[in-house]
């Protein structure tokens, strides 16, 4: 098991603004302060009818420079921060 199954996360689906560089994340802005990431850990997709409700979302796990661990998305509404991983 990774450390990642294993980690505790805390929720937090807050809106987020993120720039791009080379179609990869670079940055993200949460509460007002940047988040500079350092690595894309993973990347996925999903999309669901969820209760017939299409869901739509493209996710990345990313490692910043203060040392967190992020899972960020982008959706039809825009981008959010979904979970910190301790």
């Amino acid at each position: 098991m990774s450390w990642m199954e294993t980690a505790m996360t805390k929720l937090y689906f807050e809106p987020i603004t993120v720039e791009f560089h080379n179609d990869h994340p670079r940055l993200f802005v949460w509460r007002k302060n940047i988040y500079r990431i350092t690595a894309v850990l993973k990347r996925w997709m999903i999309s669901v009818d969820w209760w017939r409700q299409e869901i739509s979302r493209q996710y990345y796990t990313v490692e910043c420079d203060d040392l967190g661990t992020y899972d960020i998305y982008r959706d039809t509404q825009g981008w959010f921060l979904e979970r910190l991983h301790d």
